[in-house]
């Protein structure tokens, strides 16, 4: 009885030891995907936008900022100007009526329709991916989509 009684402890605590070890390295490998995930997303996390550069949920990463650095700065003033006009540079804001989005006050079925978007609403991501798509849009369609602002 008493052999049978240490086994089961040694059995126990041997058990607990494994349990114990697979834990950290399940956390191990948890941090270190995470980290990867992170670094092949482009760093992203979740910023509050704003009227010029960067920020905003879901940032667009290395695509759309070298996108924008490609950019004539004419097209740059053109986004900086026509998203201030359009809705005060914020590219969160939709309109009272909620039929336009984001920083160049997009229709949802134009947005999702544009060179370069990414889908959903405009205002899902920042103000420099949306600027990207505006560029990109405008030049396919004209200024002329933004009849006030543009």
């Amino acid at each position: 009885m008493t052999d049978h009684k240490s086994t089961t402890e040694d059995f126990t605590a041997k058990s607990g030891n494994i349990r114990t070890g697979l834990a950290v390295l399940s956390m191990i490998v948890m941090l270190s995907l995470g980290t990867t995930v992170t670094a092949l997303a482009g760093g992203g996390g979740v910023g509050t936008g704003g009227g010029g550069g960067g920020g905003g949920n879901q940032s667009g990463g290395d695509r759309y900022d070298r996108e924008w650095d490609s950019f004539s700065e004419k097209d740059k003033k053109w986004a900086h100007k026509t998203s201030k006009c359009e809705a005060g540079g914020d590219p969160n804001i939709h309109s009272p009526g909620r039929d336009y989005h984001g920083a160049f006050q997009f229709l949802k079925s134009t947005w999702q329709s544009a060179p370069w978007s990414k889908g959903k609403d405009p205002h899902s991501y920042s103000w420099k991916v949306q600027a990207v798509v505006a560029v990109k849009w405008m030049h396919k369609a004209g200024k002329g989509q933004w009849p006030v602002c543009g």
